[in-house]
């Protein structure tokens, strides 16, 4: 499990991608899967949320981010 300090960091992200402005470029939700949320946990406790950040060009980045700004697993989604 890799674990980045910011989305930023992340390679999934291209080096040309900017978030979109708010308001509603970013949503952040509760995590549901308990068991993905109790694996999370055992690398860092603490709280856990899926965020949603929509970008300029209409594409979106989904992660899982900690209370203390660290993220997991980033996806890079281009809308079609």
């Amino acid at each position: 499990m890799e674990l980045y300090d910011s989305w930023r960091d992340s390679p999934q992200v291209p080096p040309d991608w900017e978030p979109a402005a708010p308001p509603g470029a970013v949503v952040k939700v509760r995590l549901r899967n308990l068991r993905l949320l109790r694996a999370l946990r055992q690398v860092l406790p603490g709280s856990w949320v899926k965020v949603y950040r929509r970008g300029r060009d209409g594409s979106e980045m989904h992660y899982f981010q900690h209370a203390s700004g660290a993220v997991f697993n980033v996806k890079h989604k281009v809308k079609q």
